[in-house]
């Protein structure tokens, strides 16, 4: 066995921690920064980690499936009350929202795709006019 000296090492077999020609001030100094740099990095891995959750629960949750959503739904013309018009109509998860303009209020409708039965209806009647 051949011992060496510390001279004969080279810089890169030599792990310094803190370097002895640092003041007292800088190496402190380096110490925060080190402890800075290694919360932040916690930081980042904790929102990574949310961010590729939330795309897990994301893909993992019920969704309607194609052959539902190509499904032909009943028509909806018939919940209308006469005067009334569609404004805009989403379609989520087996269900069917329409928000209804007529007869001087606005109305919300609820209504299942496969049976085209009402199942909510919100009317918002305007104030103060």
């Amino acid at each position: 066995m051949v011992q060496q000296s510390t001279d004969d090492l080279s810089n890169d077999d030599v792990q310094v921690e803190d370097d002895p020609f640092l003041s007292p001030e800088m190496q402190e100094m380096q110490r925060k920064i080190r402890k800075m740099v290694f919360w932040s990095i916690m930081v980042m891995v904790l929102g990574i980690s949310s961010v590729i959750g939330v795309l897990i629960y994301k893909s993992m949750t019920k969704k309607e499936s194609a052959a539902v959503a190509a499904a032909p739904s009943a028509p909806v013309t018939h919940v209308l009350k006469a005067g009334e018009q569609v404004r805009t109509m989403l379609v989520e998860n087996g269900i069917v929202y329409l928000l209804v303009d007529g007869k001087g209020m606005t109305s919300v409708i609820q209504i299942d795709k496969k049976s085209g039965a009402i199942d909510r209806r919100v009317e918002f009647i305007p104030q103060g006019k």
